[in-house]
């Protein structure tokens, strides 16, 4: 029979009595490498094997566990498992795997004896009674849910992982992840379906175990006087403060059509991570080293490969290493974990070292009530090398050779650069509790309480004697970045009959934002040492302070006809502080709809599997927390106190509203040989926030944000896996996918067009699009053409291709690798463009061509050699080029080394090369189309003078004991 509330596990539960003393013995002997059934008397053992039923191979990592009772266990790479100490009496035992059908068998247990039984597990590539949570009212099986929802599992990722922007990048068709830079502690950019805003941040917020958490970047460091850019000129993310070997999988909801629930601040999309969770049975032992290297490929003509960076480049050595234990008993599990990782970049100065540690557990006291406790530490200490358009950095120096701001090229001179400290240390804590009440069979009440607060240190320090500023500088920032979020959610099922079944849902969520940031500045200190800002004769201090509260309430209905026919109807309601105080409320509807045709007595089951879907919904994007408000900037003026007027105030300023559409379908064929996933989505941002110039008259600044704009994304997205060959020992899987996206400014409500983002707002044109001088002629024998104000195209790609191939070899092994094509963009080349205003000397010339010019030969130079490599011919803001791309992901080899871990339940060895192969356009001359100018926080991909991402090889060893 079918439930309306869906169970968290399909295990049977015991009575409460004697559940939390067991429980409790549990977790302290399971902490001690002991389980309490060690020390039980006169008990049996099952064991066995599990295998695919297609191609007989050994399954890893399939959860078999004893049907009521806390004995269980997981496979080892052979497909092998030992449950011991399991009381005499008959049971059943059952097997459970993503991607494959859950399967059970009938056993009897005998005192002293050890009972052998054999699974055989059937493939289920579509995998509709699979639990998502993401973007549901509560959790939904995949057969109810009408818009297309990313799962990444981490236990299908071949390949070694070393950050989570890495888990993410390449796995799905419109999930887009560009590398940022070379430096140490660089985030990656991370874009959902495009852009849907030109004003506010197109990052997706992030969810960990139900808790909401930072998902912007984390604050760059530089000092708060003079020029900012005097630092490394990136952004570390809050990313990288997990663990990718704590996650168990990911859910990614790409548009407002899925987003709704999530109300004003998900119109970007939504990325919720579940980590890992203890299970009833022995306490298992995870340990895992990783070693590897980041080495830096050639990224400039082949005449100057580096860019005069050769001095200063090493092969940096990563190191990580990880120990974790699971376990427990019906009433209590537990999952705890600690790693340490040590990560040397390119650069001399760059070093980044992070320490984690987590604890997960689940309590359950009474049958109805579930408790859930997850926590998060992190200690996150990077050291960088000033880096970016920065003229006391050394790439900036590097790359201009003799005209850098030293007028020396050699290493020497170059490298009283890296004589300052850029330091920033994250601690981070992230904590969430959840309670979980079934008041009936089918009412359930949870409540969610979470808080994630980073406390970062900016350090900036270029020190006296520094030969750029010999006085020397000094900034000091801490910042606070806390989030308080409670989330309370009720499902209430009813059955009218077996055919027809309702689940009402309804609940509330306030998500509170607070941020703080101090500075310290001080310069000209009075000798040499490692000073405070105490020792600076001249000192300066700045304080901030941020407070952004969103709540809001909703309610869904979903109806169930026949278990294949699905309609669900829901409504946001939301409020927030940095709403105008004339606006009111907000409300976001959806509407979505699912039809499992496969179910039907008509389909032949040897067609496949197939689900319809067709959603509408709607999301929000806050404007900024001062946008709304009458602001003034209290200055001196003439050597008095004073306020000089700054925004004039909108009472009626609300948020972005985007509007989506989506139509797909999922479904598997040839015997589930083949799965697909297709979607198509079409988002309009109404109500989009532009600066609106006012007139000078009314005292304040020139613009004022206002709810004008309309623009608009639409394409498709489409996913394909197949086993192209399958035997016992051997395989080959392939897999591919599609994404296209074509951004218009649909509507300016009046205003001019405007630059924003790093891009052009214009009616007609693509989002943000690259606009500049452009050169008409660049290919022929003559003087240059340059034409103003020329649309290039689109700043985001409008077409993305993926790839992946895995190959299945005798003994376990196997080989595996992925691709990714991204095309149709432009990028402005920050780097080049200041190099030719400035006459420097640049390799995309070449020195032959310099020879020519310094002779005045030019008359067998191309327009685009006169344009670019001639000063006086040359138009500020014309380097944009097309950023298409290919590369090589990852390859990745694995074998299982139980052989060599005596007494271990598994033990496997992987080794991954990452991004070391990159085919560009030939229009593309020079650094890394995937690189962002001043990190992740930036609208749009930019290059600026940086090293381009490294290339990177790790090798894993993972043992389970």
């Amino acid at each position: 029979m079918r439930s309306f509330l869906c169970e968290s596990s399909s295990r049977a539960r015991p009575g409460i009595r004697g559940r939390l003393g067991r429980g409790l013995t549990v977790l302290t002997l399971g902490l001690l490498g002991f389980s309490p059934a060690l020390v039980a008397q006169d008990t049996g053992t099952v064991s066995g094997t599990v295998t695919s039923a297609r191609s007989g191979q050994a399954l890893a990592s399939v959860q078999v566990f004893v049907s009521g009772t806390d004995r269980g266990t997981i496979t080892g790479a052979d497909g092998r498992f030992s449950i011991p100490n399991v009381q005499p009496g008959e049971y059943e035992v059952r097997a459970q795997r993503l991607g494959y059908r859950e399967t059970g068998q009938t056993v009897t247990v005998v005192a002293g004896e050890t009972t052998t039984i054999q699974f055989s597990m059937e493939t289920e590539a579509l995998r509709l009674d699979d639990i998502v949570v993401t973007g549901t009212a509560g959790q939904a099986r995949q057969r109810e849910v009408g818009n297309a929802i990313t799962q990444i599992n981490v236990g299908d990722v071949a390949d070694v992982v070393p950050d989570v922007d890495q888990l993410l990048q390449g796995r799905s068709p419109g999930l887009g992840v560009s590398q940022a830079t070379g430096s140490v502690g660089s985030a990656a950019q991370i874009r959902l379906r495009g852009v849907v805003s030109v004003s506010q941040s197109n990052q997706p917020i992030v969810y960990i175990d139900g808790v909401r958490v930072r998902s912007e970047p984390y604050d760059r460091n530089r000092p708060g006087v003079g020029f900012t850019g005097r630092s490394a000129n990136v952004t570390p993310g809050p990313l990288a403060d997990i663990d990718p070997g704590d996650i168990e999988r990911v859910e990614v909801l790409k548009g407002a059509a899925a987003t709704t629930l999530y109300g004003t601040e998900a119109s970007a999309g939504v990325i919720q991570i579940f980590t890992r969770r203890g299970q009833s049975g022995d306490a298992q032992w995870t340990a895992q080293i990783d070693q590897g290297a980041n080495h830096l490929r050639e990224f400039a003509p082949a005449e100057n490969p580096f860019l005069n960076m050769s001095p200063f480049l090493r092969t940096g050595h990563r190191q990580r290493y990880a120990l974790s234990v699971s376990g427990g008993g019906e009433a209590l599990q537990y999952f705890v974990s600690g790693s340490r990782a040590r990560n040397e970049g390119v650069l001399p100065n760059d070093l980044e070292a992070r320490t984690t540690v987590r604890g997960n557990f689940t309590f359950t006291p009474l049958d109805r009530v579930t408790l859930s406790w997850n926590s998060q530490y992190t200690r996150n200490e990077i050291e960088q090398t000033a880096s970016g358009n920065n003229a006391h950095g050394l790439t900036l120096n590097a790359f201009r050779a003799e005209r850098n701001y030293f007028g020396l090229s050699d290493p020497d001179s170059v490298g009283l650069t890296l004589n300052q400290d850029i330091t920033t240390d994250i601690d981070r804590f992230v904590t969430g509790g959840t309670v979980e009440f079934r008041a009936t069979d089918t009412f359930l009440h949870r409540l969610t309480v979470g808080f994630d607060q980073a406390n970062q240190e900016n350090r900036n320090l270029r020190p006296f004697g520094f030969r750029m500023d010999p006085r020397g500088i000094l900034s000091n920032a801490r910042l606070q970045n806390s989030i308080l979020s409670i989330d309370y959610v009720a499902n209430y099922g009813h059955e009218f009959n077996p055919d027809f079944i309702t689940t009402l849902s309804f609940g509330a969520q306030s998500v509170t934002q607070e941020e703080q940031k101090t500075e310290a500045y001080g310069e000209i200190f009075p000798g040499p040492g490692n000073p405070t800002v105490n020792a600076a004769g001249e000192r300066l201090g700045f304080e901030d302070r941020l407070r952004v509260t969103n709540a809001g309430f909703f309610g869904q209905m979903l109806i169930n006809w026949r278990d294949r026919y699905f309609l669900t109807l829901g409504t946001r309601v939301d409020g927030n502080t940095a709403f105008g105080e004339d606006l009111g409320l907000q409300v976001y509807p959806k509407v979505s709809g699912s039809y499992v045709i496969s179910d039907e007595e008509f389909w032949n089951p040897s067609w496949g599997s197939m689900k319809v879907r067709a959603a509408w919904g709607q999301a929000g994007r806050a404007p900024g927390a001062f946008d709304a408000v009458r602001t003034w900037d209290p200055v001196g003026y003439g050597g008095r106190p004073a306020f000089f007027p700054l925004n004039v105030g909108n009472p009626n300023l609300g948020p972005e509203k985007t509007t989506e559409t989506e139509l797909g379908f999922d479904a598997s064929f040839l015997g589930d040989r083949v799965s697909t996933e297709f979607t198509y989505y079409r988002q309009e941002t109404s109500d989009a926030l532009f600066s609106v110039r006012i007139p000078a008259s009314a005292g304040f600044s020139l613009s004022q944000q206002e709810n004008v704009g309309t623009i608009r994304n639409q394409g498709i997205e489409l996913n394909v896996n197949a086993t192209l060959y399958e035997a016992r020992d051997w395989g080959v899987d392939g897999g591919f996918n599609i994404y296209t996206n074509q951004s218009e400014v649909v509507d300016l409500g009046g205003a001019v067009p405007f630059a924003a983002g790093g891009g052009w707002v214009e009616e007609g044109e693509p989002v943000m699009a690259a606009r500049g001088w452009r050169l008409m002629n660049p290919d022929e024998i003559g003087d240059p053409d340059w034409q103003p104000n020329q649309i290039y195209g689109p700043r985001q790609p409008t077409h993305t291709f993926g790839g992946s191939l895995s190959l299945r070899l005798p003994r376990g092994m196997g080989l595996s690798a992925r691709g990714e094509y991204q095309g149709g963009h432009y990028i402005f080349d920050g780097a080049s463009n200041q190099a030719f205003q400035r006459n420097i000397r640049w390799p995309t010339c070449g020195q032959a061509v310099y020879d020519l010019i310094d002779a005045g030969q030019i008359e067998t130079l191309t327009a685009w050699q006169r344009g670019h490599c001639i000063q006086a011919n040359y138009r500020t803001g014309s380097t944009y080029v097309p950023a298409d791309f290919f590369k090589i992901r990852d390859i990745t080899f694995r074998a299982p080394v139980d052989f060599m871990v005596p007494g271990a339940r598994s033990a496997q060895f992987s080794m991954s090369l990452r991004n070391w192969f990159r085919w560009t356009n030939d229009d593309f001359r020079i650094f890394d189309p995937e690189m962002i100018g001043r990190g992740s926080g930036e609208q749009l991909p930019s290059i600026s003078e940086h090293i381009p991402p490294a290339a990177q090889f790790i090798a894993s060893v993972r043992v389970t004991f």
